[in-house]
């Protein structure tokens, strides 16, 4: 991946926000989160276009929007940081949040070519 379509990626990650808050109905700023071999913590990252928008709480468990951890865990679902397990059952395995990606990014690509069209 080149490094213009690597910042691309990026802003549009961004420009999105958290898949999962989105899928609570919410719009929270993501992180850019890595996925990695054998979806551990700390084990080599897949590379720079398997990457998802995680917000700072489902990321790393820092709540968000003046929340407290309870609030954000209950409002928001489970934290991959704090419940890995459980945050995969909510929102599933990292190939399928990955594919929610992507697809999220072609409709904005979609959306913004669109707008500029128009």
């Amino acid at each position: 991946m080149s490094e213009s379509a690597i910042e691309r990626r990026i802003r549009r990650i961004q420009d999105i926000g958290c898949i999962c808050s989105r899928k609570r109905g919410w719009r929270v700023e993501a992180d850019v989160h890595h996925l990695n071999m054998g979806q551990h913590a700390g084990a080599p990252r897949l590379g720079d276009e398997q990457t998802i928008g995680l917000s700072p709480w489902h990321h790393r468990g820092v709540p968000v929007n003046g929340m407290n951890a309870a609030q954000c865990r209950r409002i928001l679902g489970p934290s991959m940081a704090r419940e890995p397990v459980k945050f995969r059952e909510v929102f599933g395995s990292d190939q399928e949040l990955l594919a929610e990606q992507n697809r999220l990014i072609e409709e904005w690509e979609q959306c913004v070519v669109g707008v500029k069209r128009a």
